[in-house]
């Protein structure tokens, strides 16, 4: 599936997700990320959520898919912004996250032999992933992706 079609499918960065910020909101979120641009330990994520969340990430934005386009989320750092912003002002939202994290996590062991999402081949990660457009998990992950991605580098996203 190409990029653009899975954006289109995802619809609007805020559709669906109560956890939207506010404009106000975003940029507070922004700012308080720019200590993403240290790409060390994590602060809130273990490192096994970081690996689902980044390859949630990069099915969201995909790296480009033919020499010409950009990298995608995962070239651009955005681990490190989702990260940061559910350390400070997202914090509210962190166990929301690892809870539908944990939901789809297991979903993917239960109907693929035990794999993780990581691990799936791309199309069985996108069919997993249109599964739960809808939910808040989802819209949340699209957020912080898409927030992470379309950022100022200063801000601790959109690396390089």
């Amino acid at each position: 599936m190409k990029r653009r079609t899975f954006l289109a499918r995802t619809g609007t960065a805020l559709a669906g997700s109560r956890i939207a910020l506010t404009l106000p909101a975003a940029l507070a979120t922004w700012a308080t990320a720019c200590t993403a641009r240290d790409e060390g330990a994590f602060r809130v994520l273990s490192a096994r959520e970081a690996t689902e969340l980044e390859a949630i990430a990069a099915r969201i934005l995909p790296s480009g898919e033919s020499s010409g386009e950009s990298g995608g989320a995962s070239e651009a750092g955005v681990i490190h912004f989702i990260d940061a912003a559910l350390a400070d002002l997202e914090s509210g939202s962190l166990e929301a996250v690892r809870s539908g994290l944990e939901g789809l996590l297991e979903r993917a062991a239960s109907e693929h032999d035990g794999a993780r999402f990581s691990a799936l081949p791309e199309a069985d990660q996108i069919a997993a992933l249109e599964a739960i457009e809808d939910t808040e998990f989802f819209g949340a992950v699209r957020y912080l992706t898409l927030a992470g991605m379309f950022s100022n580098p200063s801000y601790g996203g959109n690396r390089g």
